[in-house]
């Protein structure tokens, strides 16, 4: 099944109110747009992929240029099923300037296509292809509680999701400055949802160690469940320090950009849950090789945004427990995961599942 064409393209998709999200310390400001770069992937055999990639702030079109220039050639004529030999060849290509970084981001969006394709080839979705691990995943609301919403308009965009079965919503904090404000918004969150509800204290690396492990403690009091990416993800001694210290379990992840960076923090054993972002590490094929050393040491796996992706994933791996609900896309995409039950539960079409509404791609193109 040779790849004979691969093509992309670049929407910049506005951010409701409730979906702005904030971008790594120290800039405050959040973006108020995502870019999507989409790929699509065509065979001999006519079985076809949909893969993408995210960009907050600056690089979508550099991402764009690198699947043109660099990793276009180095797929086209292979077998698409060949996604390990691929990840392979796609890493080394950017051996001598490192893999990190724009050009894992941009291989994981080609690496996404092969999947889809994988499993469409396969005549299954790709949480069958994956192991189908269980038919549906816990889901936690985590575009309500975003940076500079209120606790009551957190609240109040958090509730639908709530009633349809989410588990909890993920709250995010530190980018203005004030712990005291954060911490009192995290409690009002906190109250609202009542005690059986289960909450997420998410700030991306913005804290110092003595700051975060008084907000650990405050946490504890006001039953926050977790506490993820406190201070900045090189700080190893820093992670260590505070987990024999913190009175609330931890989890790391969302700015760490290698297979490598993440066994170093499973084998260490501090922390219990691990947050990889799919397209940050380049893709599905290096998330499953972290899921499996996670799976070996007991170490939950907890994927960041992407649920079109992260459905499959949960669904598929045992050491996955359940999904981000992010709505960034929802209206780009048809077909792909819904609520039932309380679950969110992938398409039962092959591959992904997913396909591309062109009116509303349309109107968000880059040419």
């Amino acid at each position: 099944m040779k790849i004979t064409r691969l093509t992309t393209d670049r929407l910049h998709i506005p951010f409701a109110k409730a979906s702005r999200v904030s971008l790594t310390a120290p800039t405050p400001a959040a973006p108020d747009a995502v870019e999507l770069i989409l790929v699509h992937l065509e065979t001999d055999e006519g079985v076809t992929g949909l893969g993408f990639c995210y960009v907050l702030g600056a690089g979508g079109n550099a991402v764009r240029s690198l699947l043109v220039t660099e990793l276009s050639p180095i797929i086209l004529g292979e077998d698409a099923r060949d996604t390990e030999r691929l990840f392979a060849r796609g890493e080394s290509r950017f051996r001598t300037v490192g893999f990190a970084g724009l050009a894992a981001r941009a291989y994981s969006a080609i690496d996404i296509a092969l999947w889809d394709v994988k499993a469409k080839a396969a005549g299954v979705p790709l949480a069958k292809l994956l192991g189908g691990a269980k038919p549906g995943a816990a889901f936690v609301v985590s575009d309500a509680a975003t940076l500079g919403r209120d606790a009551s308009e957190s609240l109040k965009a958090a509730k639908p999701f709530l009633k349809q079965g989410a588990v909890g919503v993920r709250v995010e904090i530190g980018a203005g400055g004030d712990v005291q404000a954060d911490a009192e918004r995290v409690r009002e969150i906190q109250d609202g949802l009542g005690q059986d509800g289960w909450i997420a204290v998410t700030a991306d690396g913005r804290f110092d160690l003595s700051t975060a492990l008084a907000l650990t403690h405050f946490f504890e009091d006001v039953g926050v469940d977790v506490f993820e990416d406190p201070i900045p993800a090189a700080d190893a001694i820093g992670y260590d320090k505070l987990a024999r210290l913190a009175e609330v379990p931890l989890a790391i992840g969302a700015n760490l950009d290698s297979r490598e960076a993440f066994f170093r923090v499973i084998r260490d054993g501090t922390i219990r849950t691990i947050r990889p972002d799919v397209c940050r590490l380049g893709g599905i094929t290096p998330l499953l090789k972290v899921a499996a050393v996670a799976e070996a040491y007991h170490v939950a796996v907890s994927p960041v945004r992407l649920p079109e992706v992260g459905v499959h994933l949960a669904c598929g791996l045992a050491s996955v427990p359940h999904v981000d609900s992010v709505s960034w896309f929802k209206d780009v995409f048809t077909g792909g995961a819904k609520i039932e039950s309380g679950k969110m539960v992938p398409s039962a079409e092959p591959g992904l599942g997913l396909s591309i509404d062109e009116g509303v791609a349309a109107k968000w193109r880059i040419v």
